[in-house]
């Protein structure tokens, strides 16, 4: 009976030293993994939406070698054709029968266990990128020309392209 009991006490340890080693090299995959897309995602990528009421979302982001980020864009929405813009009001202008809205922000950015993280620290457009606000993206795929990702938003896969520069 004390065999049987060594022996499976011996089978339980050589057990955990299995799932420590798979856990080992699991993470040390995950960790190479992220030095790959934190690299690969080093650039500026733009995104353009359209949503049901037609207001237009234009976006630009640059993601720059240290953990800094920067977004700039653009706003869209149908005004009336006699819509009155006092002159005193930046970064706004109408054109086209479009009410636009130029927006900036700008916060830090990492890549960890898959995701792409970032934190905005500072906004032009507080409604939609309040100061603080963190969001997680979990990276699908990044090529020369594409980053899909998983919005942190909705749920959905999104796709934004590298800018050229």
């Amino acid at each position: 009976m004390d065999d049987c009991n060594r022996l499976n006490r011996i089978a339980r340890d050589i057990a955990a030293i299995f799932v420590v080693i798979c856990a080992g090299f699991a993470l040390s995959g995950c960790g190479a993994s992220d030095d790959q897309f934190a690299k690969i995602v080093v650039g500026t990528w733009g995104s353009r939406d359209v949503a049901p009421d037609d207001v237009i979302v234009e976006t630009q982001f640059t993601l720059l070698p240290g953990g800094r980020v920067n977004w700039q864009g653009q706003v869209r929405l149908l005004v009336p054709p006699d819509f009155y813009l006092r002159p005193d009001r930046p970064n706004f202008e109408v054109r086209n029968g479009r009410l636009i809205y130029y927006f900036t922000a700008s916060g830090n950015w990492a890549v960890r266990d898959g995701y792409l993280h970032t934190r905005i620290e500072t906004s032009t457009l507080t409604s939609l990128m309040p100061v603080g606000f963190a969001a997680a993206w979990k990276l699908k795929e990044v090529t020369s020309k594409e980053m899909i990702y998983v919005s942190a938003a909705n749920g959905r896969t999104r796709v934004e392209y590298r800018k050229s520069d």
